[in-house]
């Protein structure tokens, strides 16, 4: 944990500079999302929307952490390099 903080404070990586929207639609996700209820009524429109819309959420949250990851392994080598080990 130690080791992270100052990687951080000796000009590591921002976190919230790969935070991305996750929430937001695009024009690809409101046409799936049409096309996947069309037909389709009351709660069980609202259902299957809900399902769509957790399932792209939480694909994308694994993907920004996938790449904080790799950043945060990438800053640790770094720094192991610069501290000679």
């Amino acid at each position: 944990m130690l080791f992270f903080m100052l990687a951080l404070m000796l000009g590591g990586f921002s976190v919230t500079a790969y935070a991305a929207d996750c929430t937001k639609d695009t024009v690809s996700n409101q046409v799936g999302d049409w096309f996947g209820t069309f037909g389709k009524r009351g709660m069980e429109k609202d259902q299957i929307m809900t399902q769509r819309k957790a399932g792209r959420v939480g694909a994308c949250v694994k993907r920004e952490a996938e790449k904080v990851m790799k950043e945060a392994q990438k800053v640790g080598n770094d720094m192991k390099k610069k501290l000679g080990f």
